[in-house]
């Protein structure tokens, strides 16, 4: 409640009209639901239904909402998995409230509000997911192939039938597949097919 009170005449100070406050997840969901606000700030760790089962139930209902997460606890391990979950800013209030008008005004003008950590991991993922399909490019229509078969969990000998190629050739591809992609072993190899569409 003093978070709340301290939020709420932080932004009204700001020019932004409060519509409504719940101190459980479901509460939440009904108010907005009904109120259709510009933007919702929620906590992660609520009771009856967490922050993240809020943005899933908001995302699979299609409220056009803009989330702004402020909660307690390690941004390093929320912020990136808010962002997946489709929210449009995170703060830590353990750091600075103050954040809080700053984060407002950029996630209701249509900018995502994120931790510089959060930033660089999702740069570092998009370079490495790059890197990934520039390298099965690379690869033959055939090397394709025996790595979609491989995903899709077929083995040697059923590859080979599939091909009509022998098993021997078979073991060949794979071994060529996961030197081209730098996989160490066939989960990798896998795995790497899974992440690129190749199934």
């Amino acid at each position: 409640p003093l978070i709340r009170l301290a939020v709420k005449v932080m932004l009204e100070k700001e020019g932004h009209t409060i519509l409504a406050e719940a101190d459980n997840g479901v509460d939440g969901l009904e108010i907005a639901r009904k109120l259709l606000p510009d933007l919702i700030i929620l906590d992660l760790s609520i009771p009856r239904l967490d922050g993240f089962a809020v943005i899933s139930h908001l995302k699979s209902i299609g409220l056009a909402v803009k989330i702004l997460i402020l909660t307690s606890g390690d941004s390093r391990n929320f912020a990136m998995r808010c962002l997946q979950a489709g929210a449009a800013g995170f703060i830590c209030k353990d750091d600075n409230l103050e954040e809080l008008v700053g984060a407002t005004k950029a996630v209701l003008s249509g900018y995502s509000y994120f931790p510089e950590s959060t930033i660089l991991m999702l740069r570092e993922n998009v370079q490495a997911a790059n890197q990934e399909s520039t390298l099965i490019a690379q690869l033959s229509d055939r090397e394709i192939t025996v790595l979609k078969l491989l995903s899709q969990g077929l083995g040697n000998q059923e590859i080979a039938e599939s091909l009509v190629i022998s098993h021997k050739t078979v073991s060949t591809y794979k071994v060529r597949l996961q030197r081209k992609l730098n996989a160490s072993n066939l989960v990798a190899l896998v795995e790497m097919a899974k992440r690129n569409g190749i199934a």
